[in-house]
């Protein structure tokens, strides 16, 4: 966290920064998809408190899986689906 940027803006910077897009024309904006004020506090408390090895957010936004811990390392990793799409049954048809 010794950036200086939350980690929300981090999110957003990294996945506009790999869609070659401004971080404004993500869409849907970050903050309809999570507690953009409630990530950013929770990471900075644990990091205050020296808890942040043991707090971790995950959650999935625009197509890549996002992984943010409370020292405010942020893993950003593309997914195979698309953003929106609903996932594929892995089940096979069930035949009577």
């Amino acid at each position: 966290m010794g950036t200086g940027v939350s980690p929300s803006l981090g999110i957003v910077t990294r996945i506009a920064s790999s869609e070659g897009v401004s971080p404004t024309d993500l869409e849907p904006p970050l903050h309809d998809v999570v507690d953009t004020d409630a990530l950013d506090r929770l990471v900075a408390a644990s990091h205050e408190q020296s808890t942040g090895a043991d707090t971790a957010v995950k959650f999935t936004y625009h197509g890549y899986h996002v992984h943010v811990d409370g020292t405010g390392t942020i893993d950003v990793t593309a997914t195979d689906e698309l953003p929106g799409a609903e996932p594929e049954s892995t089940e096979g048809p069930h035949g009577d």
